[in-house]
């Protein structure tokens, strides 16, 4: 039997040396409570488009936070199987702020949005490895790009 994974799509935004990250719901199903960047799962309007997961990226995000983001460079992916059960595909996309204000489109979601360095998202409580990692890479990429701007 085939096994087929749900794409979920992190934006790993920039932002004047921080990085916008938020406080997941405690009503969410899955890391409830936790850091995390904003994002989603790729959805049927998105497989229309030649750049499916930019696209759903950006809609996510769009979605989520109310911003529209530039898509700058892929971070990293991960997979790990959700408490529901599914194969779970996670990308991390590299990102800055195009235009708008991030503010939090649904509390289901979010409790809390935040601009954090990378050594205060290192130090903070309750943050998980996964993010850990991914926004070492992030931040390696973001200091390269930098360095050559």
């Amino acid at each position: 039997m085939a096994k087929y994974f749900v794409i979920n799509m992190e934006a790993a935004i920039y932002k004047d040396g921080k990085w916008l990250v938020g406080v997941r719901s405690k009503k969410e199903s899955e890391a409830p409570g936790l850091l995390s960047f904003v994002g989603g799962t790729v959805d049927e309007s998105d497989t229309a488009n030649v750049d499916t997961l930019e696209h759903a990226l950006i809609r996510e995000v769009k979605e989520e936070v109310g911003v529209e983001v530039e898509v700058l460079d892929f971070v990293n992916n991960t997979s790990f199987v959700s408490k529901r059960g599914n194969n779970v595909l996670n990308v991390v996309i590299l990102c800055t702020i195009s235009s708008g204000e991030p503010k939090i489109s649904d509390t289901n979601e979010f409790e809390e949005l935040i601009w954090l360095t990378t050594e205060e998202i290192l130090e903070y409580p309750n943050v998980p490895k996964w993010l850990c990692n991914s926004l070492k890479k992030a931040n390696d990429l973001i200091t390269a790009q930098l360095k050559y701007d």
